[in-house]
């Protein structure tokens, strides 16, 4: 498997890709969706209902950076004067639903308005990440109505005018303390625009758009931490900084994809799944169960020599054997290129998924305790160690512990709800207020607190389901006549 080697370039986050150069963009007004991503293997790739694949917004299409004119091709996630906040999963390359919007005051006291429904456009560059690894955000203005009646179906030009550093409280109180994290948002305004034409810079850009009000929604309007019935700001905004200044942090701190690079990952994440299968999800004939004596003494010497051999033995073993290799590589495989295909093989489909929001968990704090049998928070040791390490740790787990674990699953993703961060899987996104977009994946949603006096959001995600309503975890734990037997290998 020669191109599982090129999963260490994801893994450490690229830090030797390309920079930024300036391409020969088109100048069209706008550019329909390509579905060029999804063709290249269709045992991992999202589809219609008629096997087409779907196109993938953030990898198809280049960022067309114009470097003369500071132009970019943008993808739109959630447009100007929506009353619902949508995010990307970048997987899938799919809009999903995340929040609705409400009137709130600015929990910073530094504007008096009432801060509501966004006054600009949400948008990413495609295949560019911040330097927190998520896709680099953009924040558009425009004085026409084209961007909300377009963004569903095309990519918007937009032209580049400065950025401003977003800082971000991922728990509780962090006034006064350094935990904040930090990624530079770019700032620009609709290419198409003729009321906007002059601005090309932070200057005439503060002429015509009310920056402080932009501010203070974008400080605000997704959302608050909360200690108790206490809010805290989750997100801070600074000032808006000089696009040429902004352009060289960029340059140096920001991953920008080549179509080549792209393809790599993309031919050894789709290697290491297919790896997966075969190792790991592919029945053995060592899992069969023994209906009487003459199976089950071929059965115990079969697992006899595959253990003088020093292989596997067993679905939970063979889990073990492969998360111990590869658990680096399989979590960042899984944020960033689909596994499976649905309409292709359920079997293998639903297998990959389970496993990935098994291993998603465990990356992200969680774990399951295989002595107690419960999904737990993981924290650190005295010796500044996590509780659980997942590569090492899965050895002590047996095929009951990993069916365990799966099925308490739903009810944990369920416990979640109340937490910071919630996770859920989404099939067609289909409430009122969703994309109504195939997607099936796994996403991980913020959950924040709105302080405002009518909050939907509360009974939105009290309704909201998390686990996949039309499928379940495949048992592993084999059951023969050994246990009737009582025998014990």
């Amino acid at each position: 498997m020669k191109s599982l080697g090129i999963l260490s370039l994801l893994v450490i986050i690229l830090p030797s890709c390309s920079m930024w150069r300036g391409e020969k963009g088109q100048k069209e007004i706008l550019t329909t969706y390509n579905n060029l991503w999804f063709k290249t293997n269709l045992h991992h790739a999202l589809v219609d209902s008629q096997g087409q694949p779907l196109p993938h917004l953030f990898f198809d299409l280049n960022s067309e950076y114009v470097a003369s004119q500071n132009e970019v091709t943008v993808l739109i996630s959630t447009p100007e004067g929506s009353k619902d906040g949508y995010d990307i999963d970048l997987s899938s390359g799919q809009r999903f639903y995340t929040h609705t919007y409400c009137k709130q005051d600015d929990i910073w006291k530094s504007y008096s308005g009432p801060l509501y429904r966004p006054p600009y456009s949400i948008g990413y560059i495609p295949k560019v990440l911040d330097q927190l690894g998520g896709p680099q955000k953009v924040i558009v203005w425009s004085t026409s109505d084209s961007i909300p009646k377009t963004y569903k179906t095309n990519y918007q030009k937009v032209r580049l005018v400065g950025a401003f550093v977003e800082q971000n409280c991922l728990i509780g109180n962090c006034i006064g303390k350094n935990n904040w994290l930090s990624r530079l948002v770019f700032v620009g305004v609709d290419v198409n625009d003729p009321d906007l034409a002059f601005v090309s810079s932070t200057t005439e850009f503060k002429k015509v758009i009310d920056w402080e009000k932009s501010k203070a929604h974008l400080a605000n309007i997704d959302g608050h931490n909360t200690i108790g019935e206490n809010f805290y700001p989750s997100k801070r905004i600074g000032e808006l900084l000089d696009f040429h200044e902004a352009f060289k942090y960029f340059k140096k701190r920001s991953i920008i994809l080549t179509n080549k690079e792209l393809k790599n990952i993309q031919k050894g994440c789709h290697d290491l799944y297919d790896l997966f299968l075969e190792e790991v999800g592919k029945t053995s004939p060592e899992d069969q169960p023994a209906t009487n004596i003459d199976e089950l003494k071929e059965k115990l010497k079969l697992r006899a020599l595959m253990k003088k051999k020093k292989l596997p033995v067993g679905f939970a073993q063979r889990l073990a054997h492969f998360t111990g290799k590869y658990f680096k590589e399989i979590t960042t495989c899984e944020k960033f290129i689909y596994h499976g295909n649905i309409n292709n093989s359920q079997d293998s489909y639903w297998f990959l998924s389970y496993l990935g929001i098994y291993f998603k968990l465990h990356k992200e704090g969680f774990y399951f305790d295989c002595k107690n049998q419960s999904w737990r928070k993981n924290e650190l040791n005295e010796d500044g160690k996590l509780i659980f390490n997942l590569p090492e740790d899965i050895k002590k787990c047996s095929e009951r512990d990993l069916d365990l674990a799966m099925n308490y699953l739903p009810n944990f993703l369920e416990g979640l709800k109340s937490s910071e961060h919630m996770y859920k899987f989404i099939d067609y996104d289909n409430q009122s207020y969703g994309t109504h977009n195939k997607i099936y994946a796994w996403v991980r949603i913020k959950n924040p607190r709105f302080d405002c006096r009518k909050n939907p959001n509360q009974e939105i995600v009290k309704k909201m389901s998390v686990a996949p309503e039309d499928a379940n975890w495949k048992p592993r734990q084999v059951k023969d006549i050994s246990d009737e037997l009582k025998i014990i290998e």
